[in-house]
């Protein structure tokens, strides 16, 4: 399950004096699964329709391929059954006290008969620092197992004219954002028959896909149903089993679609499962299946989303499916492909909360670790804070002397004065994505390009395309930005017709810009390309940080402007990186924040409509970087003139002091 980032309390039930005296009493304590009276149990036999219900309709399910053993991408779990735990010597049943001392150790499923929330099962391995164990001991458990999942029919008494089939799968361990032992997933049929005799005789109208709290659904005859003959096909997202219906990366962005992202993408294996049927409850340890009247925890006891979860006869839907049904989502949210901003913003998301989660585990597990750590990171930034000036400066003229903290308090200022004109400059990205995304697409199409990118690209060459052209459009468009703003400032234009003008000027020199911009990205991808050289990749990545200041203010031509640029970085390489740095990380950082508060407030906002407000969120924030980095060239430039005039002194009061000697 994905984490509901919702906190558990904890209370002690007993006292360690009295925890022998309980345990003894285990078996006496019944806790019912429902109101109805639960007949004697009797093993279906195959002629039960029940059973031959629950086999036609058995899940083929997809679970993500592993590379090698203990590989972090692969999916190592595969659905069993609980026997893998119960009668286990490895496995403790602890009872919630001072210290949860154990109460017995391989507890069978008698033992966990009627007991409730103050019990838990306890495996091998600490559920917060997992490493391989949990998959080297569910190999060592497993072995020979076939894969199995439980099924449960279900007609709920208010509910006349409905039958549900429940599939649940047991999985040892769940290695996601809320790692915890044991997972309970599964998927849920719904006939409109009013007995299992006819449901037996029909199709199910829908299927509803279990995906963390809530769940999606389909119906029967729906096209994103994949079925091998009546046994709809499961794709299982790698380590945290939610289920879904097709192969792709998905985006979870509340309790009911998982917190995080989850992923079906293959290679994947697909495995035929077996149904082993289950009673609604049990009455008696000595039952078949008495760990059914058990609602405690199948696994450590954590706190918050990282607590093991209970049972499957402990949830509402066990015995009234109709509700949770009901709630199923249509679709899922399907993380597209490619080098777009919105994109970019989810795939930052996904990584934020996983690193967030890992963060959460490193501190629940050494507090004192994480603070340091912070302690450090919040002493480093208040240095840089202090190390520059803060004072107000004015933007012109252009080539003077500026701070750091001077140029970033001074950007958005400028902006302010004229934010239509630079809103304008700044929807160039627009454009550029567009015709980046026609060109990917028409590029898709070529089998010589594409053939060429799937030898290197699993899912294909069209994505291979999408990355390389995106990527490219978007550092076009930022070169156009800067030029842009660059041309504005240097004529000391205002308002929007006067940024038409400047729109104009750069379209007059769009041969020596485009020239420029390919030269240096051949240059710096070139390098890249290379493990050799991509120190030096970086090195002239900042050194050509002024190329389109170059182009447009100087006035240079092609390889000019890269030399221009690099003349004036050359004595402050490590000063021009640390601003870049800080200028695209506050463009990104802000950008980000908006588009994921936009992500997470408009649940129901359309792929389209998310990927176009954040590349128009980009098109508002950048011009202000633009600013920031023209400043910076009226900085660079600034010292460049100081320091050839210290050299045309120096070189004078040499020629003189020569002179005086030769006198």
């Amino acid at each position: 399950m994905r984490p509901s980032l919702k906190s558990a309390g904890w209370g002690c039930v007993a006292a360690l004096a009295l925890s022998a005296l309980l345990v003894g009493s285990v078996s006496a304590q019944a806790v019912p699964a429902s109101d109805t009276p639960i007949e004697a149990y009797q093993e279906p036999s195959p002629d039960d329709p029940a059973q031959q219900l629950v086999d036609r309709f058995t899940p083929v399910m997809v679970l993500k391929q592993q590379e090698e053993p203990c590989d972090t991408n692969g999916e190592p779990f595969r659905p069993t059954s609980v026997d893998i735990v119960l009668d286990n010597p490895e496995v403790a049943l602890r009872q919630v006290g001072n210290g949860d001392p154990t109460a017995t150790r391989g507890p069978s499923g008698a033992d966990l008969f009627g007991l409730g929330e103050g019990f838990y099962l306890d495996f091998p391995g600490s559920s917060l620092e997992p490493g391989c164990i949990y998959e080297r001991d569910f190999d060592k458990y497993s072995r020979a197992r076939p894969v199995s999942v439980y099924a449960h029919v279900v007609q709920q008494p208010n509910k006349p004219g409905l039958v549900f089939v429940q599939y649940w799968f047991y999985w040892y361990y769940n290695d996601w954002n809320n790692k915890h032992e044991s997972d309970w997933e599964g998927i849920m049929l719904k006939f409109e028959a009013s007995s299992i005799e006819e449901a037996l005789s029909e199709d199910p109208v829908a299927v509803g896909y279990a995906q963390h709290v809530g769940g999606e659904v389909a119906e029967w005859e729906d096209d994103k149903l994949e079925r091998v003959g009546d046994h709809p096909v499961v794709y299982s997202a790698a380590r945290s089993h939610a289920s879904y219906f097709g192969e792709a990366l998905y985006l979870g962005r509340s309790a009911s679609e998982g917190f995080g992202c989850d992923d079906t993408d293959g290679p994947s294996d697909r495995v035929e499962t077996q149904a082993i049927l289950l009673p609604d409850g049990a009455d008696s340890p000595d039952d078949p299946y008495p760990w059914l009247a058990f609602s405690g925890r199948w696994g450590e006891r954590q706190s918050g989303s990282f607590n093991a979860p209970n049972g499957p006869s402990a949830k509402a839907r066990w015995m009234e499916p109709a509700p949770w049904f009901a709630d199923l989502r249509d679709q899922s949210v399907v993380i597209p492909t490619g080098d777009s901003q919105a994109a970019s913003v989810v795939s930052l998301f996904c990584d934020v909360v996983e690193r967030s989660s890992m963060a959460l585990v490193s501190f629940l597990v050494s507090p004192a670790q994480i603070l340091l750590v912070l302690g450090v990171i919040a002493l480093l930034v208040s240095l840089l804070i202090r190390r520059t000036e803060w004072n107000r400066v004015e933007p012109s003229p252009l080539v003077r002397r500026r701070r750091i903290g001077q140029i970033i308090r001074a950007a958005p200022r400028v902006y302010l004065r004229q934010p239509l004109a630079y809103i304008l400059f700044g929807l160039v990205y627009i454009p550029a994505l567009v015709l980046a995304g026609l060109v990917g697409a028409v590029m898709s199409q070529i089998p010589f390009v594409t053939a060429m990118y799937e030898s290197i690209e699993s899912d294909g060459g069209g994505v291979v395309i999408a990355i390389v052209v995106g990527t490219i459009a978007n550092l076009f468009a930022f070169v156009v930005v800067n030029a842009l703003v660059a041309e504005h400032f240097d004529h000391k234009r205002q308002g929007v017709r006067s940024g038409l003008q400047s729109a104009v000027s750069v379209w007059r020199r769009r041969r020596a810009l485009i020239r420029s911009f390919l030269r240096t990205f051949v240059i710096v991808f070139g390098l890249m390309m290379t493990v050799v050289g991509m120190p030096f990749g970086v090195l002239q990545l900042v050194r050509y940080q002024f190329v389109p200041q170059a182009v447009m203010i100087d006035e240079v031509e092609r390889a000019g402007a890269l030399s221009r640029s690099s003349q004036l970085v050359r004595h402050r390489w490590f000063h021009t990186a640390l601003i870049v740095s800080i200028l695209n990380g506050l463009v990104v950082v802000v950008a980000a924040v908006i588009a994921l508060l936009m992500l997470l407030v408009v649940g129901d906002l359309p792929w389209w409509a998310f990927s176009l407000l954040t590349s128009l969120v980009y098109a508002v924030l950048v011009p202000a970087a633009a600013i920031a980095m023209t400043l910076l060239y009226g900085d660079a430039v600034a010292e460049h003139d100081e320091r050839l005039a210290d050299e045309a002194a120096s070189e004078s009061r040499g020629e003189l002091t020569a002179s005086w000697a030769n006198t």
